[in-house]
């Protein structure tokens, strides 16, 4: 990171890497897990989820990397994903530009590249995006990318739900979702 993070920070990354570890053994095992992170506006969620992808990249005094790591990136708008992404490049010194992925219209790939954050939003999964359909040069729909994806090793894949501003319950509202899932 480039920023020093606050003691409450640096802990709820510890915690979430916690979490992380055990809910990744289940994964493995075969069941899907998820891990969340909520916290009051101002906090500094998008910093510690930052924090959180740099050490599970790279590995930290008490874990390994995990150079497998697939991140996906999760939200109901393009405007939060490229606020997500500009925060990322400016704060992170693990993850360069290049590796921080708007999913567009014309995206086709088999399998999503580890080490690399993906930004995909909502609007963009419906049944007449262009994603979800083969044609115009693409081979693979994002539905056949992800599962492809998720194949290849689901303790690896880490899908960040970011409902930061989305308008849910007052409990609900500020949370980031770290999902491990396994089909």
């Amino acid at each position: 990171m480039k920023i020093e993070l606050k003691p409450f920070q640096e802990q709820a990354v510890r915690d979430l890497l916690q979490k992380i570890s055990r809910a990744r053994r289940d994964v493995h095992d075969g069941e899907a897990q998820a891990v969340i992170l909520s916290s009051p506006t101002g906090s500094g969620k998008t910093v510690i989820t930052i924090q959180l992808l740099e050490w599970i990249w790279q590995g930290d005094e008490e874990r390994k990397a995990d150079k497998k790591a697939v991140f996906l990136w999760l939200s109901d708008s393009p405007e939060l994903n490229e606020q997500s992404r500009a925060k990322i490049a400016r704060q992170s010194s693990v993850f360069p530009e290049r590796d921080l992925v708007i999913i567009e219209p014309l995206f086709s790939q088999k399998c999503l590249e580890p080490g690399k954050i993906y930004f995909l939003n909502t609007q963009k999964l419906s049944k007449t995006s262009l994603l979800t359909k083969t044609s115009d040069g693409r081979d693979y729909t994002i539905w056949q990318t992800i599962e492809n994806t998720v194949r290849a090793g689901a303790e690896h894949v880490y899908l960040v739900i970011d409902e930061a501003h989305h308008s849910q319950s007052d409990s609900y509202r500020a949370s980031d979702q770290l999902w491990l899932r396994r089909q």
